[in-house]
């Protein structure tokens, strides 16, 4: 009797970790990266696919409304991952000072991420480098702008970038690691409060990594990268068009003016002006961005081996000029063995009142210079940002546009971003945020795609014998609201669904694995 009761507990254990295992995040190992994947405590492939969580307003301490409740809906929408943004001045509010109370409004999110099945990924944030300058970011001591002046227009926020003095004189000396107050170096400020956060999360698996720096703004120079695209742009109107005007002055007004959007749509002209300056862009990010990676990482690796650094690039790349970036190294050339591409993919008309106007040629170009990277640099893919609709109309075909080329790419992502005035769940675009995908794959994933038009699902995988935890791919209710068909090849085990939690009618297809090196494929079809 003793024995028999023996083996029902092991039996009820050895469930209940199974059954925990497809929801939970395992307590002990961490995501790391092999090659160009993301692999999980299991030695699964996994793709991180989520929202951007934020708040920018020092009013609200830097932390978002989100509560439990929410991210409860971030796991039924099968949401694996986000992307917490945290703020340099909620970190460090005055050198060397780090605020514990705004980093434990930070835990509360990842534990309430953690007990919902939802990786963290932190990422230090920043627009306009201030909010000195109607952005976010670097509190105000590390703010050296040499007095000069804010001049910006407010027809778009990030127009600033390219019309502000002061702007381009604070990230100057940011890049050139000037001292601030204490006589510190303001570079190696930010250094120092990304150690003392990656101290706090060294142990925690359910944070993923760090995202070192949001979109990467290289200060004055970019007058000359600009100069560089809009003379590469006059030229080629003044041959094509034979516009006698399209001189470089012209091509100035134009820009001033709006005008130059109407030329967007030429895919030609357009994949000129992205490869305009790209030698003095990708300078930057071979030399004083890789600069600036390794002295970061270098910080965080003295406190912290476990968590994968992610990296950006030059902020024009989010809209398709090609990227320089290079690995992170230590200081004998070494390369990290555990760091991740992270760029930001946005048409030119994001931000305006034209986002649905998203042009598809101009986004596959995007895509086409991210993988190109992502194949240099030899890591996995996670589009950081994308979208930003903020709810507006007829923005499903764009949003489906993306889609398909991070699916295409086997890119992981995270949208912008989960608002809290303009909620992601009533949008037209849902349901491709909430879409079918592989969350885990138990072995090479080859190929996969969701087709919201014919409400179906495909995937084909190389299984891996060595892996026994089961293949999970996210199934919403949502999709197929008169049920589904399953074919799944070679079907030698069969297949289950697990909802996500009572009262929900999504879930994941659990496919357990065959125990052989064999190719695999599914399809989900509506009924």
């Amino acid at each position: 009797m003793r024995e028999k009761k023996m083996r029902y507990l092991i039996l009820i254990t050895m469930a209940i970790f199974i059954y925990a295992g497809h929801f939970t995040i395992a307590q002990c190992k961490f995501v790391s990266v092999k090659d160009k994947k993301f692999i999980d405590a299991e030695g699964r492939e996994i793709i991180l696919h989520g929202v951007n969580i934020e708040d920018k307003s020092k009013e609200h301490n830097y932390l978002s409304w989100h509560k439990e409740e929410e991210f409860v809906k971030m796991r039924d929408w099968g949401f694996n991952c986000i992307r917490l943004i945290i703020i340099w001045d909620g970190v460090e509010p005055k050198p060397g000072v780090y605020n514990d109370q705004y980093l434990a409004g930070v835990d509360k999110r990842i534990q309430w991420a953690k007990e919902n099945g939802i990786y963290v990924i932190l990422d230090m944030h920043q627009d306009l480098y201030s909010a000195k300058f109607g952005g976010d970011g670097a509190p105000s001591w590390a703010v050296l702008d040499n007095g000069k002046p804010h001049v910006y227009d407010n027809s778009v926020w990030s127009m600033a970038y390219f019309t502000s003095p002061a702007v381009h004189s604070a990230f100057d000396n940011f890049w050139a690691n000037k001292p601030v107050v204490d006589g510190i170096g303001v570079q190696d400020h930010f250094a120092k409060a990304w150690q003392y956060v990656a101290k706090r999360y060294a142990n925690e698996p359910a944070v993923i990594g760090y995202d070192l720096f949001n979109e990467p703004f290289p200060g004055s120079n970019i007058q000359e990268t600009i100069f560089l695209k809009l003379k590469t742009v006059s030229d080629i109107i003044a041959k094509k068009y034979g516009n006698d005007s399209s001189t470089f002055d012209t091509m100035q007004k134009l820009m001033m003016s709006g005008e130059l959007s109407k030329y967007a749509d030429d895919i030609e002209l357009y994949k000129a002006f992205t490869d305009g300056g790209t030698e003095v862009s990708m300078e930057f990010e071979r030399t004083i961005l890789a600069e600036f990676y390794n002295r970061v990482a270098k910080a965080i690796r003295e406190v912290d081996q476990n968590h994968i650094i992610f990296l950006e690039t030059h902020g024009l790349c989010n809209s398709g000029t090609p990227s320089g970036i290079v690995p992170i190294v230590d200081s004998n050339g070494n390369r990290d063995p555990n760091q991740a591409f992270a760029p930001h993919a946005y048409d030119i008309v994001t931000d305006t009142k034209d986002v649905a106007k998203a042009n598809s040629g101009r986004i596959e170009l995007i895509f086409t210079r991210h993988a190109e990277t992502a194949n240099r640099l030899n890591m996995p893919t996670l589009v950081g940002e994308w979208g930003a609709y903020y709810g507006q109309a007829n923005t499903l075909l764009p949003a489906q546009k993306v889609v398909s080329e991070i699916e295409k790419n086997l890119f992981s992502d995270t949208y912008w971003s989960y608002s809290g005035v303009r909620e992601i769940d009533g949008a037209e675009y849902f349901p491709v945020l909430s879409r079918p995908y592989p969350s885990a794959i138990s072995g090479n994933l080859l190929e996969y795609k969701s087709d919201l038009s014919n409400r179906s699902f495909s995937c084909v995988w190389n299984e891996d014998p060595n892996i026994s935890a089961p293949n999970m791919i996210y199934v919403p209710a949502e999709w197929f609201p008169k049920g589904y068909r399953v074919i799944l090849e070679p079907d030698e085990k069969g297949w289950s669904f697990e909802k996500i939690r009572d009262g929900s009618q999504n879930g994941y297809l659990v496919i357990p694995t065959t125990g052989k090196s064999i190719k695999r494929s599914l399809k989900i079809e509506s009924k």
